[in-house]
């Protein structure tokens, strides 16, 4: 971690900081319905009985993901107006489908991605305002298009740049556990935009967006600033400032970087999509050359051959 970010945690703890009064704005903190849910006892416990009393972060299996995908779709098929439940579902396909990276499953990470995508357009189309279903929206079109290939995606890069701003606009925030929270989450999913979304502008004339390493780091290490680090929040902020330094371990943002995967990889965690991310440290710190395309799903190639390849074809 840099001098700055020891600087900003130092000086937020002084002050008695907290998630809901960062970088000078008050966030609401969103309050979930969950009437719908307590009419249905059964399912309620059963619910329940996957996360606890919600108050730690538990590693679920995919089973227990796919279970509580399935509760949340049954209780929604008789509350349709249940809004909660969209975000949820689209929550909860979002960790069921990141759970499979292996390159044969990929097409079955997709089918799950759909299914987030589906719900929380369902959700927008009731309340075209509620951040955390714009926020997952986007995940779910960011995760297929990770899939697809970034460059053969970039079609909806618009769409999910939109729907993350408004999010990181808002002024509601919410805490999926006491290190997770939506701010935290879409300044780490924009981060990830802008490192993967070329530099270029015939991209910005082709799609309107732009990407921007600057933006990049900055989201990340406020993502950090609101969450805290693991393994994840480690090696996207590392292959940022490593893609920065163009793999350079001399400069400043490349010591900061490389130092990034070291703590990464020597991680101890028993989440699924930690672990991943532990891993990759590893393999990304061998052949940084990996930083600038790298995400958790598969390799992309972003380099500006790859896009006048794809431009022409």
């Amino acid at each position: 971690m840099s001098f700055r970010s020891i600087l900003w945690f130092v000086c937020a703890a002084v002050l008695g900081l907290n998630h809901n009064s960062l970088y000078g704005k008050e966030y609401k903190e969103h309050e979930i319905n969950w009437e719908p849910l307590r009419k249905r006892p059964d399912l309620y416990q059963a619910y329940w009985a996957i996360y606890g009393d919600g108050k730690e972060q538990k590693t679920l299996t995919r089973e227990q993901l796919k279970r509580s995908y399935e509760i949340t779709e049954t209780i929604l098929k008789t509350n349709p107006k249940w809004v909660d439940g969209y975000w949820i579902l689209g929550s909860t396909a979002f960790q069921w489908g990141s759970s499979y990276n292996d390159e044969k499953d990929l097409p079955l990470a997709r089918e799950i991605f759909l299914k987030g995508k589906k719900a929380t357009e369902s959700c927008l189309k009731i309340d075209p305002n509620q951040p955390l279903c714009k926020l997952f929206l986007g995940s779910a079109i960011g995760s297929i298009g990770s899939i697809d290939g970034i460059l053969a995606s970039l079609k909806n890069a618009k769409t999910v740049e939109k729907l993350w701003l408004e999010v990181l606009a808002s002024n509601v925030n919410y805490h999926f556990y006491p290190s997770i929270t939506m701010q935290g989450s879409v300044r780490y999913g924009l981060g990830m935009f802008y490192r993967l979304i070329p530099d270029m502008w015939l991209i910005e004339w082709l799609f309107d967006v732009r990407g921007s390493l600057d933006k990049s780091i900055k989201l990340h290490r406020e993502g950090i600033a609101f969450d805290g680090t693991n393994a994840c929040s480690d090696i996207m902020l590392a292959v940022s400032l490593i893609c920065k330094a163009k793999g350079d371990r001399k400069t400043p943002l490349g010591q900061e970087g490389f130092a990034l995967l070291d703590k990464a990889a020597s991680s101890d965690t028993e989440n699924i999509n930690l672990k991943l991310c532990v891993t990759d440290a590893q393999k990304v710190a061998e052949e940084p050359s990996r930083a600038c395309g790298y995400t958790t799903t598969k390799q992309q190639d972003v380099s500006e051959e790859a896009v006048k390849k794809q431009n022409k074809s």
